[in-house]
């Protein structure tokens, strides 16, 4: 009498090794965003993944820093990302100026601070919002999925009165948080594997933004593949 074909103990070894693709996607996606018209160095930006910062672009100086975090190719993000959030910046310094013509002119040169959040939630739906702030204290929220806008302190009525009536802003805000961001979390930050993060760095010309890929490391994988054949033997 034949015996019923199982399954290989190699298999049952081996089987903790293997994880699925989508446990390796990053979940968030954020950038915070400083805007001070006056000086060459006008803005900042600063990309983070899963609250790692794995960029950071000064204004006038068209230099970038990339850092490798979680293998994530920032090189790659970065050439996705860039034009969309050159021209961010450049919709949300025209904003600073209209609010600058409706309020007091402060003795200090104005800057605006917004910060844009995208993430992949435990239960499987998405989400994505703004924060926006002068002067370094965040004051106004907005919810990109519901179109709700949230005052948190006295100053935020002027910027959601900026914000809110500008019609092609509102869209740019929904259509970056919604659209562009979730599709660079998805597509550009979903990883073949989990590494360790790298905290190599450079600084340089956006045409020739490169940086380091971290190495494989298989020797675990190999013992591992060691024990089997000493078990099995």
């Amino acid at each position: 009498m034949e015996r019923p074909v199982g399954l290989s103990p190699v298999f049952f070894l081996l089987l903790p090794l293997w994880e699925p693709a989508a446990s390796r996607c990053a979940i968030s996606l954020g950038y915070d965003f400083t805007v001070t018209p006056n000086g060459q160095q006008w803005c900042e930006i600063q990309g983070q993944v899963n609250g790692n910062t794995f960029l950071h672009y000064t204004c006038g100086s068209q230099e970038v820093k990339l850092i490798s975090v979680l293998d994530v190719n920032a090189t790659r993000a970065w050439n996705q990302q860039r034009d969309t959030l050159q021209y961010l910046v450049e919709e949300l310094k025209k904003t600073l100026l209209d609010i600058k013509a409706e309020i007091t002119a402060p003795s200090s040169p104005l800057s605006l601070q917004s910060s844009m959040m995208c993430e992949q939630e435990s239960n499987g739906l998405t989400s994505a919002s703004w924060e926006f702030g002068l002067d370094g204290q965040i004051s106004l929220r907005f919810d990109s999925k519901n179109g709700n806008w949230k005052v948190l302190h006295a100053e935020g009525r002027v910027l959601k009165k900026t914000l809110a009536r500008d019609r092609a802003m509102t869209n740019l805000l929904v259509r970056t948080s919604l659209g562009d961001c979730m599709k660079w979390l998805k597509e550009v930050l979903c990883l073949p594997s989990t590494k360790a993060a790298s905290t190599t760095a450079i600084t340089t010309d956006l045409s020739k933004a490169t940086t380091n890929t971290p190495i494989i490391l298989i020797l675990p994988v190999i013992l591992t593949c060691a024990i089997i054949v000493g078990i099995l033997g």
